[in-house]
């Protein structure tokens, strides 16, 4: 049996405040923090450790991991940073709040846009903390990688190679393995894991902070699944 550990970062400040975060790259708040150290105390007990970590490149997540791993006590683990992790871009909406969305776009639209699984919301880099493309993290993409705005669909097909080639060749290694990452790329590796129909994903929630552990046989076919409960705040809501 192969073991992989998906979980999604703890709190951010966005989160706290309703805000769409995508690639902005926000913080965490110190109840994040501490959600994810509970959460990687939990998997120790549970028996459940890792070997190889893998983490997007925006600081909410990379803190994630650090605060994960230790409370499982495995700082030393390997980590492996992959901008394929980095959470939906929210185009234009990026910084706004959900109530502020609806006043300019309308629910309608901003609702599709949130549960669609190949409906993008509008183009543009929003009000968050500059645009991707000037960002020092993504120098060596070709321009055409870095996105302005993308649907859930787009968002499996950057995740597809991660899961097919790194996580996949990994676990084939023996290593057990733990990601963290956003509400929208666990979506998008969990519709890849599970094979979960497109309507389906569309509208599965993610908690902050919440281990979702499998079991995989030699071909990587879904053995168990068991989802770890976390006492520490209440889950965000998948913005």
């Amino acid at each position: 049996m192969f073991q992989l550990i998906l979980i999604r970062h703890g709190e951010s400040e966005w989160n706290r405040d309703h805000r769409f975060t995508g690639w902005a790259d926000v913080g965490l708040t110190e109840l994040g923090r501490l959600q994810m150290q509970e959460a990687g105390a939990l998997l120790r007990r549970e028996g459940l450790v890792a070997d190889l970590a893998f983490t997007s490149v925006l600081s909410r997540c990379v803190r994630s991991q650090w605060a994960l791993l230790e409370g499982m006590d495995r700082v030393w683990v390997p980590v492996v940073l992959e901008w394929r992790l980095n959470e939906r871009h929210y185009g234009a909406l990026t910084g706004l709040s959900k109530q502020a969305a609806v006043a300019t776009h309308g629910a309608a639209a901003v609702q599709r846009w949130r549960r669609s699984f190949d409906v993008p919301p509008p183009q543009g880099p929003g009000d968050g903390d500059g645009h991707p493309i000037v960002d020092e993290r993504y120098a060596a993409l070709p321009v055409e990688c870095i996105p302005s705005g993308e649907s859930l669909a787009q968002v499996v097909a950057r995740v597809r190679p991660v899961w097919l080639q790194a996580i996949a060749d990994a676990l084939a290694s023996g290593k057990r393995v733990v990601v963290t990452a956003h509400g929208n790329s666990l979506r998008a590796l969990l519709k890849l894991v599970e094979g979960i129909a497109d309507d389906d994903i569309a509208s599965l929630e993610v908690a902050n902070a919440v281990p979702i552990v499998f079991e995989l046989d030699a071909s990587l076919q879904v053995v168990r699944k068991s989802v770890l409960g976390c006492s520490t705040g209440n889950p965000s809501e998948i913005l």
